[in-house]
């Protein structure tokens, strides 16, 4: 248990960085977002390989063909909640933002703490959690820059806007944390489940978020699908340095 919480707690300091400097920097410094599309692809180049290269292989080590349902539940649990609630990131940065401040803290969140369920997921086993943090570490600052650039839209103070940003902050510990709390020290398949689970998730942002950054921009189309393809190969690089093709790291 302290080892996880201790290697919880600096993972998500780490990525506290991305958020700071994604969402409370801005506050001072303007931000240009001409770069930000590349950000997003690569974002859905390492999603996409952290899922089909990382957790769905230990996810289906773990639960064999069972595994679907739970990246199936996992996918469609954002799909349904995005519905409703939160705020896509690709929207806040084409369209013009409107006063929905609220409802973009309560959705982004909300991604937030799946994103500490991915993390914890991973920390239970060897080697995944620097691979989600990687992941989760390139999606926060454009995620951070979204809900800052709404937030001065609709004409908060500063201090509410670092309120924000501290809680988009302390969303992924207690994703981590809860993940423990209700998987931690069972059997491999429990671990199974939350790795299929946050794959499902990790499908769903960089399909229905990111992905569709690939084919905005047609005066930037090259750069930003070969932004896509730098993430996938990091993540083919990670898994062959991590997990050598055959060998299972679910405790």
């Amino acid at each position: 248990m302290e080892n996880f919480v201790s290697k919880l707690m600096i993972y998500s300091g780490a990525l506290s960085t991305a958020v700071i400097a994604g969402g409370i920097i801005p506050v001072y410094l303007k931000w240009t977002r001409q770069y930000l599309h590349f950000l997003l692809s690569f974002s859905a180049g390492l999603m996409l390989g952290a899922a089909f290269l990382h957790l769905l292989p230990e996810a289906f080590e773990a639960l064999g063909p069972t595994a679907s349902f739970w990246v199936l539940g996992g996918f469609l649990f954002l799909y349904v909640f995005e519905r409703f609630v939160t705020v896509h990131i690709c929207e806040v940065l084409e369209c013009e933002v409107h006063t929905i401040g609220i409802a973009a803290v309560v959705g982004i969140s909300a991604h937030a703490l799946g994103d500490g369920v991915a993390l914890g997921s991973g920390l239970l086993v060897q080697d995944l959690g620097f691979v989600v943090l990687m992941t989760i570490f390139f999606h926060k600052l454009p995620e951070a820059f979204a809900l800052t650039s709404i937030l001065l839209h609709a004409e908060h103070g500063k201090a509410r806007i670092f309120l924000f940003n501290l809680l988009l902050i302390l969303m992924v510990p207690i994703g981590g944390l809860l993940i423990h709390l209700v998987v931690g020290g069972s059997d491999p398949a429990t671990v199974g489940r939350a790795l299929a689970f946050s794959a499902g998730t990790f499908l769903h942002i960089s399909v229905s978020d990111l992905l569709p950054e690939v084919h905005q921009h047609p005066e930037k189309r090259y750069g930003i699908f070969g932004s896509f393809l730098v993430g996938l190969l990091f993540m083919y690089l990670l898994q062959v340095w991590f997990h050598p093709i055959g060998a299972s790291h679910v405790h």
